[in-house]
């Protein structure tokens, strides 16, 4: 890459807040952390009452700055029937998402509300509604900005923090005909409202953040008792951009104890043309934590030295310790 190019690629990463593009959603690679996160339809779809969930993802660290963003949430099923055919689930999240070095970014607080129900008596199959709504709040440090240059004016410019209101909602299936079997498909829509974001005082400028549409699928199947395979795939189209992941998840059962669960699992993922995607994931009884990175295989990989970003999550489940035991049924939900 050019020396113009590689100036030009650093500008934009300092100046992108400020230039008229159509804003994207905040995305990650790790394609199980946080259901809620990919469709407010599996808020606090699960066996237990409480989920605790973060993710810290570090992206294009080699130019500028890069982007750092953090996540955590939290999840409570409020109501569930005593023969688990339906539930309610309930969940709180929290973003920090900053990048270059104007530290501009968003600060994001959200709650999403679900609703599931089983289909039969069987209850392998259950249908999942759910709705989301949050505040975000942009900012960046103007102490480290030079609006005199590339025709940007002081005079044009807000300093001061910015806040959008934005609604989602999303509408899941899952089937599991037996208990090594498991399929999974869920729609969403975020942004629907498509709110309005712009620091330029000139109402001609103002630009908002297109509505985003989700699609996930995946199928878990077990070839030996020990050995799980699991498709995945991940779209998401907003406004003229496409993001398409699709990979396999590689599921090792650690033991056959039967008060102890020990998994271990190996994903390997592409999106796009861009980036091939490693996620180690190990399962110690309600305790998950993972990892993903991505190798930057695209035109840019000169730039990011192949480096692309760098995630890693933590989750735990857990029962309130007054909870009775001993259920007759449960919600089957996927492993990871």
């Amino acid at each position: 890459m050019s020396v113009n190019l590689k100036y030009y690629v650093l500008l934009f990463i300092s100046l992108f807040a400020f230039s008229q593009i159509k804003s994207q959603d905040i995305h990650f690679s790790s394609l199980n952390f946080n259901p809620m996160f990919t469709n407010p339809s599996y808020t606090a779809f699960m066996n237990s009452k409480f989920r605790v969930s973060s993710i810290y993802r570090n992206q294009w660290s080699t130019v500028s700055k890069g982007y750092n963003t953090f996540l955590a949430s939290v999840e409570y099923q409020p109501y569930l029937s005593s023969n688990s055919r339906s539930g309610i689930g309930v969940g709180l999240m929290f973003v920090n998402d900053v990048a270059g070095t104007l530290s501009y970014g968003e600060q994001d607080i959200g709650l999403s509300l679900s609703y599931f129900l089983a289909l039969n008596r069987d209850k392998n199959s259950y249908i999942s509604i759910g709705v989301s709504a949050k505040k975000d709040t942009w900012g960046y440090n103007s102490s480290n900005a030079d609006f005199n240059r590339e025709g940007i004016y002081d005079d044009d410019i807000r300093y001061e923090d910015l806040s959008t209101y934005s609604f989602a909602s999303g509408l899941s299936f899952q089937y599991s005909p037996t208990n090594d079997k498991q399929f999974q498909l869920g729609v969403a829509m975020f942004n629907i409202n498509e709110p309005y974001l712009s620091y330029f005082e000139s109402k001609n400028s103002v630009d908002k953040i297109h509505r985003r549409y989700s699609l996930n699928a995946s199928y878990m199947f077990a070839t030996t008792e020990s050995f799980s395979l699991k498709p995945q795939l991940l779209i998401n189209q907003q406004y003229k951009y496409n993001e398409f992941i699709i990979g396999t998840d590689f599921i090792f059962n650690l033991t056959d104890a039967i008060f102890t669960s020990q998994i271990f699992s190996m994903g390997v993922y592409l999106r796009n043309t861009e980036s091939i995607i490693l996620s180690p994931k190990y399962k110690y009884n309600n305790f998950l934590i993972g990892l993903s990175y991505d190798v930057n295989v695209s035109k840019l990989s000169k730039v990011s030295n192949t480096y692309g970003g760098l995630e890693l999550w933590l989750s735990y489940s857990f029962d309130p310790i007054y909870k009775y035991k001993n259920k007759n049924t449960k919600i089957p939900c996927p492993i990871f």
